[in-house]
């Protein structure tokens, strides 16, 4: 059998092995440890070097000097000959660790949720509408409640009473008064940024109070 048909053949055969037994997984690394320990230990103690006697002469330090170059050595020609590159410099040793004991703690990594927790988009933006509807009717209600405490109800209940058939007019009439004024409060911008909040939330009384008396009072509603 020829190199070519060989090839072919361990293709065709690598081929029907991920087709029945599916593709090679590889094998997953281990996990480091969450603590690992590791010891240091102190370097081995050199005994001292023995004395030298006195009677050795001291070794000379000094450099030795280089022979001169024989008067018949030519110089190096620029042109012809290639000056040879400069070695590369040895690579800093690696900064060894001073002797003792090392202890080196591993973060796992978060775990993924499962499918079934993951967040829904959906579901967020309808919670998200929920609670916006709950403060409105929080912010709204509280005003109605103030407007029924400090009497603007009962008094708004009276001049729809006074206005017999036409009090429905009359409440729509006062909303719309209200809410307009409540909108804009022109004078909002001189005052302290503080104040805003409250100031909005007292603005709102009347015409809650206006749409609670409408609500309920008014005939034919």
């Amino acid at each position: 059998m020829s190199a070519p048909e060989k090839d072919a053949e361990g293709k065709l055969r690598g081929w029907l092995r991920d087709r029945i037994d599916g593709p090679v997984v590889a094998p997953e690394p281990e996990p480091e440890p969450l603590v690992k320990v590791r010891y240091v230990p102190p370097p081995p103690t050199v005994p001292p070097a023995p004395a030298e006697p006195d009677d050795q002469e001291p070794e000379d330090d000094e450099p030795e000097e280089k022979p001169e170059r024989p008067w018949w050595s030519l110089p190096p020609n620029p042109f012809g000959r290639r000056t040879p590159e400069p070695e590369p410099a040895p690579a800093e040793q690696e900064q060894e660790l001073a002797p003792g004991v090392y202890v080196t703690v591993n973060q796992r990594a978060p775990a993924e949720p499962p499918p079934w927790l993951a967040p829904d988009p959906a579901a967020e933006r309808a919670a998200e509408r929920l609670h916006r509807r709950r403060i409105w009717l929080a912010y709204h209600g509280g005003a109605a409640g103030a407007g029924w405490a400090f009497g603007l109800v009962n008094q708004m209940r009276d001049l729809l009473a006074d206005a017999g058939p036409a009090s429905t007019g009359v409440g729509v009439a006062m909303c719309l008064v209200t809410w307009v004024i409540a909108s804009y409060l022109p004078g909002i911008r001189y005052m302290p940024p503080a104040l805003h909040p409250a100031v909005i939330w007292a603005a709102r009384i009347p015409v809650c109070s206006a749409a609670l008396a409408l609500a309920l009072h008014a005939p034919g509603l």
